[in-house]
Protein backbone atom coordinates (compact mmCIF):
# COMPACT_ATOMS: atom_id res chain seq x y z
CA UNK A 1 0.00 0.00 0.00
CA UNK A 2 1.35 3.41 -0.95
CA UNK A 3 1.98 5.71 1.98
CA UNK A 4 0.76 9.26 1.52
CA UNK A 5 2.37 12.33 3.03
CA UNK A 6 0.77 14.26 5.88
CA UNK A 7 0.12 17.06 3.39
CA UNK A 8 -1.71 14.74 0.97
CA UNK A 9 -3.85 13.26 3.73
CA UNK A 10 -4.65 16.69 5.20
CA UNK A 11 -5.50 18.20 1.81
CA UNK A 12 -7.84 15.31 0.98
CA UNK A 13 -9.50 15.38 4.40
CA UNK A 14 -9.95 19.17 4.29
CA UNK A 15 -11.52 18.91 0.83
CA UNK A 16 -14.30 16.61 2.06
CA UNK A 17 -14.62 17.49 5.77
CA UNK A 18 -17.56 19.85 5.21
CA UNK A 19 -19.73 16.76 4.62
CA UNK A 20 -18.95 15.44 8.12
CA UNK A 21 -19.21 18.54 10.34
CA UNK A 22 -21.71 17.86 13.14
CA UNK A 23 -25.01 19.71 12.90
CA UNK A 24 -24.97 20.26 16.67
CA UNK A 25 -22.99 23.50 17.14
CA UNK A 26 -22.04 22.42 20.69
CA UNK A 27 -19.90 19.55 19.37
CA UNK A 28 -16.16 20.01 19.97
CA UNK A 29 -14.84 17.30 17.65
CA UNK A 30 -15.59 14.73 14.98
CA UNK A 31 -13.83 12.05 12.96
CA UNK A 32 -14.37 10.19 9.71
CA UNK A 33 -12.82 7.57 7.47
CA UNK A 34 -11.96 8.00 3.79
CA UNK A 35 -10.01 6.31 1.00
CA UNK A 36 -7.35 7.70 -1.28
CA UNK A 37 -7.60 5.50 -4.40
CA UNK A 38 -6.91 2.83 -5.11
CA UNK A 39 -6.84 1.38 -1.59
CA UNK A 40 -5.31 3.63 1.09
CA UNK A 41 -7.75 4.09 3.97
CA UNK A 42 -7.40 6.75 6.65
CA UNK A 43 -9.20 7.99 9.75
CA UNK A 44 -8.92 11.69 10.61
CA UNK A 45 -9.97 13.62 13.72
CA UNK A 46 -10.93 17.28 13.86
CA UNK A 47 -11.41 19.57 16.84
CA UNK A 48 -12.94 23.03 17.08
CA UNK A 49 -10.36 25.75 17.77
CA UNK A 50 -10.82 28.98 19.76
CA UNK A 51 -12.06 30.79 16.63
CA UNK A 52 -14.77 28.12 16.15
CA UNK A 53 -12.96 26.71 13.12
CA UNK A 54 -12.30 23.01 12.56
CA UNK A 55 -8.66 21.89 12.69
CA UNK A 56 -7.19 18.49 11.80
CA UNK A 57 -5.59 17.17 14.99
CA UNK A 58 -4.71 13.60 14.06
CA UNK A 59 -4.80 10.96 11.36
CA UNK A 60 -4.03 7.29 11.12
CA UNK A 61 -3.81 4.71 8.37
CA UNK A 62 -6.40 1.95 8.42
CA UNK A 63 -4.32 -1.12 7.67
CA UNK A 64 -7.31 -3.44 7.31
CA UNK A 65 -7.72 -2.74 3.59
Amino acid sequence: MKKHSKEQIEATANAIMQHFIPKNTEEKGFSFHFTIPPSSNYKVCYEKNEQAGWVLVSYEADEQS
